[in-house]
């Protein structure tokens, strides 16, 4: 069945409505999750990694006895702690009942309450939950998107619940998505052994697009709408200066749809929506700072990005970083602590001991 719509800045439902290589990805963490496997999906923001983790719930809950239960810490990305009381499913193939202090999951019959007034409550109600889970389901599935925020989860190490459901609970498989890879993997491995939980647990990574696959997209989405776009290179220039980030290649391509249903040529909409698409970008990114700011509260971080955002195309050495900053830390060798957690976080990337900022937009933003 064809995608009914396809440019959407929302996360997708349904499997038809993804592209390229993310229908891919679906299959391979499927795979992974009936085998009982912990599955860990990085990439950055806005890649699409809720909408695979959201086909892959809805494929799961059509399968007999098979349930999911799907926790979201988005929201918190830019909070500095979290509690108990955030911990609570957005969406499930069970039924869910939730008040402020507590939520009731329902299953056959038999319902389970995860009170969230203790630490000890919850942790027993959590246990518990999982158990009722495992022995009324043929396979249950764990879904906790955005998850390197439950390292900032007071008063409680979540892992030794991982541990637990890993250890006592074969048919329980576990997904955990990351816009901070570093930060994710670091939660989830802290040490150079790792936890048992690691152990049988599968990364996969979702990329931006090259030129070609954005450009295909588009093409795609624009024949879909019945819409011609003889100027390819057009297309390929808003791929480019928007990152190859399909959430803002999707606004840019529902921008021009919505242009020329308005009355603007073609031809006309395309550099417009490209404008506007970069507005929103920014505007995008700008809230992704000050959330990363928010936990991070040094003016350095944002020293280091300027210098090299400043310096793209060439990438830069640590030291060099150093030299160029207005405001560098004391010692020469702290440089590095501010870029591993850039880079941890997603912001930078290295190679050879040299960084860079991949995102055009965020180059934008810092310069």
């Amino acid at each position: 069945m064809p995608c009914k719509n396809f440019f959407t800045t929302r996360p997708i439902m349904e499997e038809d409505c993804l592209w390229d290589k993310r229908r891919k990805i679906v299959d391979d963490l499927f795979r992974t999750v009936l085998r009982g496997n912990i599955a860990i999906l990085l990439g950055p923001r806005r890649v699409g990694k809720t909408s695979v983790v959201n086909v892959i719930s809805q494929k799961f809950a059509k399968r007999r006895n098979h349930h999911y239960i799907y926790f979201n810490f988005s929201r918190f990305i830019g909070a500095r702690a979290i509690s108990i009381a955030d911990i609570e499913p957005k969406r499930t193939s069970l039924k869910l009942i939730t008040t402020s202090k507590s939520y009731v999951i329902s299953l056959k019959g038999i319902s389970v309450e995860v009170r969230k007034t203790s630490i000890e409550e919850f942790t027993s109600d959590f246990s518990t939950l999982v158990r009722i889970l495992s022995q009324n389901s043929e396979r249950g599935l764990l879904i906790f998107d955005e998850a390197q925020v439950l390292a900032r989860l007071k008063n409680l190490d979540f892992r030794g619940l991982i541990q637990e459901i890993t250890d006592s609970y074969p048919n329980i498989s576990m997904i955990f998505t990351g816009s901070m890879p570093g930060l994710l993997i670091e939660y989830l491995n802290p040490g150079p052994d790792k936890p048992n939980f690691m152990r049988a647990s599968e990364t996969f990574t979702l990329s931006r697009w090259n030129v070609e696959e954005g450009l295909e997209f588009l093409k795609k989405g624009f024949e879909s709408y019945g819409i011609s776009v003889r100027n390819e290179l057009e297309l390929e220039r808003a791929v480019k200066e928007l990152g190859g980030i399909p959430g803002f290649i999707s606004y840019y391509g529902i921008t021009v749809i919505n242009l020329v249903r308005s009355g603007v040529p073609v031809e006309k909409a395309l550099p417009r929506a490209l404008e506007e698409s970069k507005r929103y970008a920014l505007e995008e990114w700008k809230k992704d700072l000050e959330a990363f700011l928010n936990v991070y509260n040094s003016p350095i971080y944002v020293e280091v990005m300027k210098v090299l955002a400043s310096s793209y195309p060439t990438a830069l050495k640590g030291a060099e970083v150093y030299r160029r900053m207005n405001r560098a830390p004391k010692r020469i060798q702290h440089i590095y602590k501010y870029l591993d957690v850039l880079e941890k976080v997603g912001f930078i990337r290295s190679e050879g001991g040299k960084y860079w900022i991949e995102d055009p937009i965020l180059r934008e933003l810092l310069t």
